[in-house]
């Protein structure tokens, strides 16, 4: 993947909020990257920063904040998931 895709999915993706060439996840949100190759991708979960460069970008989990440097390249796709809760119903209970 290419740096201009990355940005226009994270500009598509919801609870994702930029600031320059820095994103941030929305309290509640839960964003994932995928990287590696189709059908062998490994997720890097629980993104809640992510700082674009030139070549590469910086991925800040909340799980005791490490820092990923991943290439672009090495990309394959991008996953939110909206907060949870709210008294929803779920199938099969009322």
């Amino acid at each position: 993947m290419e740096r201009p895709t990355f940005e226009a999915m994270l500009e598509a993706a919801a609870g994702v909020e930029r600031q320059g060439d820095d994103y941030s996840v929305a309290e509640g949100y839960s964003l994932s990257v995928y990287i590696g190759e189709p059908g062998q991708a490994m997720e890097v979960s629980e993104v809640e920063a992510l700082r674009l460069k030139d070549s590469f970008l910086e991925a800040t989990s909340r799980d005791h904040q490490t820092v990923y440097y991943l290439e672009y390249s090495s990309l394959h796709g991008l996953r939110v998931r909206p907060p949870t809760g709210g008294g929803g119903r779920r199938a099969g209970f009322n």
